[in-house]
């Protein structure tokens, strides 16, 4: 049995040389996962490689392969949704649709990036499934945005700040060391705790970060941001804040709630030890969306946000030499699981409306 390796992006042609061996993955992938079918709520199909359609064994309703997934009603073909799922998840980058425009090399610009937006869109969709626990940092950033105004009968772009509910779940050191140091019979652990042990006096940042979530916000009142804490975060969790007074009103939603007032003595030593990584997080975002991107149209935010929370909180996948965490197969997965809110009918105004990537 060949050894399992990460797809490069130099692989992807000879994994997947033709639609046909896209539609054969694809529909695969979609019965592993389990369907029912439109009509009836079948789970047992035929399939019919000639017309690529599933047929209910139960009341012969036949329905297309993408029928029910974010490519349902796409004019692109499987292999061009195929390639730029290995794009996104090859590289750690955000990427321009002009790029992959380029790469596909279509004519024409709309649909490849309403294709990448409804990628964005069910990452997403699938990082809603969990919530962040045990302890929790949270902050309200800026980023930079723009929207269209009407000004004299006359289409005006206007930037503004837009603000970014932020939410870390990490960890001290200490404290997974001692997590570490309770299961010593495990090699497993035993290695880890002393990798860490070397780091630990050298390490600048004295927690370590699992997973993340995003929010672009309308605004920072505390009824704007509850909702978002509520649905993100778990109720046993242990929250750390900068002392907002917004923020501390949510003291209501979870166990307990630290705030640390940010003066001008302490503030370098909160942002070290107590809140680091809402602070980075937000610097690598802000700066890897405004190089591609620059002033990103205030609508979109979120599916931007969501790519690098889904790609953060998989940082390790990337990487690994098991098959269960390949990235670009978990992709294509809930790309079988999720159909997007973005319609195909509005791609030409959403993007000819502003100058985008």
């Amino acid at each position: 049995m060949e050894k399992y390796r990460p797809m490069l992006l130099k692989d992807f042609f000879s994994r997947f040389p033709d639609e046909d061996s896209c539609v054969d993955y694809f529909k695969d992938i979609r019965l592993s996962i389990g369907m029912k079918c439109p009509k009836c709520g079948g789970t047992i199909f035929k399939w019919y490689v000639g017309s690529r359609k599933f047929q209910c064994s139960s009341c012969g309703y036949r329905f297309p392969l993408t029928k029910g997934t974010v490519m349902e009603q796409s004019h692109l073909s499987l292999s061009d949704w195929f390639f730029t799922a290995n794009m996104m998840t090859s590289i750690k980058q955000v990427l321009s649709a002009k790029e992959i425009q380029h790469q596909l090399e279509k004519k024409y610009y709309p649909p490849v990036w309403l294709m990448m937006m409804k990628y964005r869109d069910i990452m997403g969709k699938r990082d809603a499934t969990y919530k962040l626990s045990d302890e929790v940092e949270l902050d309200i950033s800026f980023f930079p945005t723009s929207s269209i105004a009407n000004v004299d009968g006359e289409d005006v772009i206007k930037t503004q700040k837009t603000p970014v509910l932020v939410i870390a779940e990490s960890k001290p050191v200490d404290g997974i060391l001692a997590e570490y140091f309770s299961k010593l019979t495990f090699p497993e652990y035993v290695n880890k705790a002393s990798r860490l042990l070397q780091k630990e006096d050298k390490m600048n940042i004295k927690k370590a970060v699992k997973y993340i979530k995003m929010f672009a916000i309308p605004n920072q009142q505390y009824d704007t941001i509850k909702p978002f804490v509520e649905e993100a975060v778990a109720k046993e969790s242990r929250t750390i804040i900068d002392g907002g007074h917004n923020l501390i009103k949510l003291k209501e939603l979870v166990k307990e709630h630290i705030p640390y007032p940010e003066t001008e003595e302490d503030v370098h030593e909160v942002v070290k030890t107590k809140l680091p990584w809402v602070h980075i997080i937000t610097g690598e975002c802000r700066s890897g969306i405004e190089v591609i991107h620059k002033d990103v149209d205030k609508r979109f935010l979120q599916l931007y946000l969501n790519e690098y929370c889904w790609k953060f909180n998989r940082r390790f996948f990337r990487d690994s030499k098991k098959e269960k965490f390949d990235l670009f197969d978990h992709l294509i997965r809930i790309s079988a699981r999720y159909t997007s809110d973005i319609k195909w009918r509005d791609y030409e105004k959403m993007a000819n409306a502003i100058n985008i990537c």
